[in-house]
Parts: C-alpha cells; sequence; structure tokens
C-alpha cells in the first residue's frame, strides 16, 4: 500500500495519511501514530513506593509541543507538571509565557524556570527532534478543562519577543479541504482520514492523561 503522509504548517495542520492501494490497513496506521504520538508512561518508583504517570509528544501544529507528568505528591496538592516547549532549538520567555485557550476562555502560565531546557524526542531508527521546553505547574482543574474542550489552542511567548502559536484540538474535513483546496491529493482525503490524523493531535493527550489519572490507584 502507498501512504501519502503530508505535514500542513499552519494552524489547524494534521498529519494526514492518504491510503491509496491495499497492502496497509487503517489499523497499522493508528499503531503507528501510538508510537510516536501522545505517548503515556506509567511506573512506581522502587525508592519509595511514589507512583507516577506521563504522557509525552503531544503536538500542537506541529510546532509547540507537550509533556505531562504527575507523581503522588502532586497527585495529593492537585497539581501537574506542564513542559511546554517548541520541536525547534529556541528559548522560552520569562513571565506569563504560556498562554492556554480552552474554548474562548485563556489561562496565562508563569514558569519558575531560569533557562530553557533544551532535551530531544526520540523515535524509532535513531530519529531525533529538538525539544526546547520550561515547566509550568497547572492546577489539575485546568488540565480537566482541556480534556472535556471541543477547541484547545496555545500561544508561548520566545526570549526573543517573537511567538509561535498552535491548534491542539481536531480539525474537520470541511477545514482542512477549505486550507488545501488548491492541492491535488485534497480531493481523495475522506472523513476516516481526517478521524485517525485527528487523533494524534494534543487534546487527545491530554484526554488520555486524564484517563490514567482517574485510573491510578494513588
Amino acid at each position: 500500500m502507498i501512504i501519502k503522509l503530508k505535514r500542513l504548517a499552519q494552524a489547524g495542520t494534521i498529519l494526514c495519511a492518504l491510503i491509496l492501494s491495499g497492502c496497509v490497513s487503517q489499523a497499522d496506521i493508528q499503531k503507528s501514530f501510538g508510537q510516536m504520538y501522545n505517548v503515556p508512561t506509567s511506573g512506581v518508583s522502587q525508592f519509595d513506593k511514589t507512583k507516577f504517570i506521563r504522557v509525552s509528544k503531544m503536538f500542537c501544529s506541529n510546532i509547540v509541543a507537550f509533556e505531562l507528568y504527575q507523581d503522588t505528591p502532586k497527585h495529593n496538592r492537585g497539581t501537574i507538571l506542564l513542559d511546554a516547549g517548541t520541536k525547534t532549538i529556541t528559548n522560552i520567555g520569562n513571565g506569563k509565557a504560556l498562554h492556554i485557550k480552552i474554548d474562548g476562555k485563556i489561562h496565562s502560565f508563569e514558569s519558575t524556570d531560569i533557562i530553557t531546557e533544551h532535551d530531544e524526542h526520540i523515535y524509532d531508527y535513531g530519529v531525533t527532534t529538538p525539544f526546547s521546553h520550561k515547566t509550568f505547574v497547572i492546577p489539575e482543574p485546568v488540565i480537566r478543562e482541556i480534556a472535556l474542550s471541543k477547541e484547545f489552542l496555545v500561544k508561548l511567548n520566545l526570549l526573543n519577543n517573537t511567538y509561535v502559536e498552535g491548534k491542539c484540538s481536531p480539525e474537520t474535513l470541511t477545514e482542512y479541504k477549505a486550507a488545501n483546496q488548491n492541492s491535488s491529493w485534497s480531493k481523495d482525503v475522506t472523513q476516516e482520514h481526517i478521524d485517525t490524523s485527528n487523533k494524534i493531535t494534543a487534546l487527545y493527550g491530554f484526554r488520555k492523561f486524564v484517563t490514567m489519572m482517574d485510573s491510578t490507584t494513588w
């Protein structure tokens, strides 16, 4: 099967999988996405039996990157750590640099980090991408509010007085076709393709994280 993958460098970016012949199934594509995006991990410390949950590789418009983390002490305090950054080597701004818009309601957060951390996302076959980020302490109700939302947008201030922004929630077929009406291959995109590619949006990662919180016996 031939799979055509195209990243869209605009608000509402999705990874669109076009199945043009019949060797690889939709299930295979979803499995591959599950190893690359919104990746969950959990465990227990051997030292003090502290439990932790994490969802990493969450992306908004393939620009902004998130990682969520909670352990037993943070659960007891009702807080969650959100690493927010970019898929480029850059520096995150100071002050209230993170702005989250949830169904029209804006929340702004300030990191206690003085400098930007520079890590990598690691994929199969040794492929890596940069992850420049700061850590923000987010109240648990805000994360739950995001998970229940329909539209989730983000704006992240950078140190050079610029910013990046992205859409973290799904795109509709109508929105996709309107944004790509001049593309010769967009006519082949169906609702099934949109449903599959939307599963890599960060909103699904937040929903997965909330499910993990609620299913963990802290």
